[in-house]
């Protein structure tokens, strides 16, 4: 029986990690796709060479997530699973590091590590504030550099690849742990889930992609390093304290802060809105729907 639930949750892990390269992509290709650099396949080949390199150092995020709870892990995974499906069907740039966690939380609500779950929503409301003034300065200071045009094109597209390869790292080790992290801090899994999230990300990423990167705020290929690179750093740097930080989140506060520099009527807001709802809503759902199963046990 024991074996069972082991095949069980490995399963539904690797199912959030497909999910997840269905979503979360768009972290890590969005803002490409907005400035049209190249095809979404091309992009999509390099994104899954730094998505395997992430996994090598996700065992950070991996710790931590396995230290919340000490209980259930099968049922929250089923949880989180649904819900981020039925989101990205919606093509709607969700956290999934924010469902899985209340998940796993709500169905744990007795054992869970309390304090820490507080500290990691804590990181959840810093993470994006953060990104986007550092966006927002960033792209001040770039703006006035004296680059000759042709060659500030040129380094961009470098700058894009590169930028898009910090967020698609990011995925690696801080994403993809906090799907898996519940189950077993073995990087060979962290691998394993790294190339479904790649298969994810190949055959449904692009319209979550397009939704962050094309209908938010229109972005050229100077703004989108920007808000990638922000992005990228943020999250970087929580990673290395173990904070499972949501990508999602971070890549949009770059946006909006890019966004902001050229006037707040620039920045899509009804999107934004949606977006933001899909922020409140997936968690909370699956935090009440988790509390309420524990209880109905």
């Amino acid at each position: 029986m024991i074996i069972i639930l082991e095949i069980i949750s490995i399963l539904s892990g690797m199912y959030i990690a497909f999910v997840i390269g269905a979503n979360d992509t768009a972290n890590a290709l969005g803002t490409s796709v907005g400035a049209n650099l190249m095809s979404y396949k091309k992009l999509v080949l390099i994104f899954g060479v730094f998505v395997l390199l992430g996994c090598l150092n996700a065992h950070n995020v991996g710790h931590t997530v396995n230290s919340i709870v000490s209980g259930n892990i099968v049922l929250p995974l089923v949880i989180a699973g649904l819900i981020i499906t039925i989101i990205t069907y919606k093509k709607l740039p969700i956290s999934t590091h924010q469902v899985i966690v209340c998940a796993l939380v709500g169905l744990n609500i007795d054992s869970a590590n309390m304090e820490l779950f507080m500290k990691i929503i804590g990181s959840w409301i810093i993470s994006p504030a953060l990104t986007a003034s550092v966006s927002f300065i960033l792209y001040k200071i770039i703006r006035h550099t004296n680059i000759p045009v042709l060659k500030r094109v040129e380094l961009l597209k470098y700058g894009l690849i590169l930028s898009g390869g910090l967020i698609a790292y990011n995925l690696g080790s801080n994403d993809l742990p906090t799907a898996l992290g519940a189950i077993s801090n073995s990087t060979y899994l962290f691998l394993a889930g790294g190339i479904v999230l790649i298969l994810g990300a190949l055959l449904f990423g692009k319209g979550v992609s397009e939704t962050v990167g094309l209908h938010l705020v229109k972005l050229n290929s100077l703004e989108a390093f920007v808000a990638q690179l922000s992005a990228g750093i943020s999250v970087f740097v929580f990673t290395q304290f173990g904070m499972p930080v949501s990508t999602t989140q971070a890549i949009i506060g770059g946006i909006i802060g890019v966004g902001l520099t050229k006037g707040i009527k620039t920045v899509r807001w009804k999107t934004l809105s949606n977006i933001i709802l899909g922020w409140i809503s997936a968690p909370s759902l699956a935090l009440i729907v988790g509390y309420l199963i524990e209880m109905v046990k």
